[in-house]
């Protein structure tokens, strides 16, 4: 095997973990198409990967409470007792303040119906200091078993956090945080966790949620990558090649590569939308309606994406 960084990582025959978020379509109405989300939560189901809900292609940033307590109760039942994993946001209260009480009752409700709770970025949570965060994470750990955190970068999500490497040693530490979803976009610095991972605590998870990088699994890293909303079972496809140590993952990662690419391009507020199209043009979906505050592609971008699709034999 290579040995120079970063082929000392190169995992062949490894079989990963995979998150993969469930898309929240929505009816003309304006409201929650629930039948839509319980069909595309099976075939996430079906294709072996572990939902991942209320987090970004969910509008889980712009649904209420309520939805998104419907939402983890939807599921819990659905699944009876499977893993799934929710995004909790450190919210204020009626006062103006961070408001822990409400933060306590959603980790339990989601841990209560099997669900793991995942901290994704808020503003509330962008105004506490790094020690503070990772306090409140500490925190959470009395309240659930199970919890995640997220590394998502002011630039590309508003109230964005990003864990720098002596936080994330912090995390490493935490025995209820059994890993961190790595929006960093960044495979330096993923790698970089990786070692400290490994040299530290190699159980802990790494999900890469990469969209320029989605083969970091080759490196030791397992994924929540927002593409596996659209396309679960061809991600699940490529999870199983590399288990197998199947030369064809590569093609397979440079075909879901070229669908990450058109999704995922600038601007990439719009990648919610792409999503929702993807969906339709597979016959998953009847619609492509989303969140009514989100931005959409234009209707030309059917070009780029059905021989995206067909390259991946998804037509």
């Amino acid at each position: 095997m290579l040995e120079d960084p970063p082929f000392d990582l190169l995992c062949p025959g490894r079989r990963p973990t995979g998150l993969a978020p469930v898309l929240l379509p929505f009816l003309a109405s304006g409201e929650p198409d629930w039948d839509g989300f319980a069909h595309l939560l099976g075939r996430t189901v079906d294709a072996g990967l572990i939902p991942f809900v209320s987090a970004g292609p969910g509008a889980g940033d712009l649904i209420g409470a309520s939805t998104r307590a419907e939402v983890v109760a939807t599921v819990g039942a659905a699944l009876g007792g499977r893993t799934f994993v929710a995004g909790v946001r450190a919210e204020d209260g009626p006062d103006g303040g961070f408001d822990p009480a409400r933060l306590a009752g959603t980790v339990a409700a989601i841990t209560r119906h099997g669900g793991i709770p995942a901290l994704l970025p808020s503003f509330t949570l962008a105004r506490l200091d790094a020690d503070e965060a990772l306090g409140l994470l500490a925190w959470m750990g009395e309240w659930c078993d199970r919890l995640l955190a997220v590394d998502l970068p002011a630039e590309r999500w508003a109230g964005g956090r990003s864990w720098g490497m002596d936080a994330f040693e912090v995390l490493l530490d935490n025995p209820a945080c059994v890993g961190l979803v790595d929006g960093s976009w960044s495979r330096q610095l993923e790698w970089d966790r990786i070692r400290r991972r490994d040299d530290l605590r190699p159980d802990f998870r790494i999900y890469s949620a990469n969209a320029l990088g989605i083969d970091q699994i080759m490196f030791g890293a397992d994924h929540a990558l927002d593409l596996a909303a659209a396309v679960p079972d061809a991600i699940a496809d490529r999870d199983e090649a590399w288990a197998r140590e199947d030369p064809g993952v590569i093609e397979r990662h440079d075909a879901l590569q070229a669908l990450a690419n058109l999704v995922f391009r600038v601007p990439v507020e719009d990648a919610r939308h792409a999503i929702a199209r993807v969906l339709y043009l597979r016959g998953w979906l009847a619609h492509d309606r989303i969140h009514p505050s989100l931005p959409r592609r234009p209707p030309t971008d059917d070009d780029l994406l059905l021989p995206a699709l067909d390259r991946l034999g998804l037509l």
